[in-house]
């Protein structure tokens, strides 16, 4: 059931917010893009030894934390598939995880496999944005977590809680390479300003 508006917002204004959250969403797998491609391309220069180097972070080292990443943005994925009563074109075919098992499970243990496997995810990612409407956004999510607890909540909240994920991960990822010598430059959101003027435009 829809929620009663409150008062002194009209159906125009709510229909308003909706589409800049969702504009919000698209912009935040623009900018997940982005700084997988850069994070991915300093690590390529990095050598074998140096990615799989324990330098104290939650998963260890960078290549870990990477396969972290991925196998927590392909498990959510598969609940954004499979979770809500909405089915999309872009999770047809997609290499998605529907059982996460161990946070730590490594998917590929190649560099070059996973920085792949990373922008073709990516990819899937930003198709399903792009086929969202602002009402999709209220669909409801069922599923259980990793500790079996039903859970059941807008899909808006689930992917608030995807790309706040990736931002911690990211973060620790950044630091490792800061470690080893090598600078991932600016990570802030503001670097999205040349994409938002279309997110800008009247609605």
């Amino acid at each position: 059931m829809a929620e009663p508006l409150k008062p002194g917002r009209n159906s125009e204004t709510c229909a308003a917010e909706s589409s800049s959250h969702l504009k919000q969403f698209r912009l935040m797998g623009e900018y997940n893009a982005w700084s997988d491609l850069r994070l991915y391309e300093i690590a390529g220069s990095l050598s074998e030894g140096e990615r799989t180097r324990d330098l104290g972070a939650f998963f260890h080292s960078i290549h870990r934390t990477l396969n972290h990443l991925l196998l927590t943005d392909r498990h959510w994925m598969s609940r954004f598939a499979e979770n809500t009563p909405l089915r999309f074109r872009a999770y047809h075919g997609a290499k998605l995880e529907p059982v996460l098992g161990e946070h730590g499970r490594e998917l590929y243990s190649d560099f070059a496999e996973l920085r792949r496997e990373r922008e073709a995810t990516d990819a899937v990612l930003n198709a399903w944005l792009a086929e969202l409407t602002p009402a999709m956004l209220d669909a409801s999510m069922r599923y259980r977590n990793s500790q079996g607890l039903e859970r059941v909540h807008p899909l808006w909240f689930a992917m608030a809680h995807f790309f706040n994920h990736q931002t911690h991960h990211r973060s620790q990822a950044t630091t490792m390479l800061q470690q080893l010598g090598r600078d991932y430059g600016v990570t802030d959101f503001l670097v999205m300003y040349h994409l938002a003027p279309a997110a800008f435009a009247a609605r």
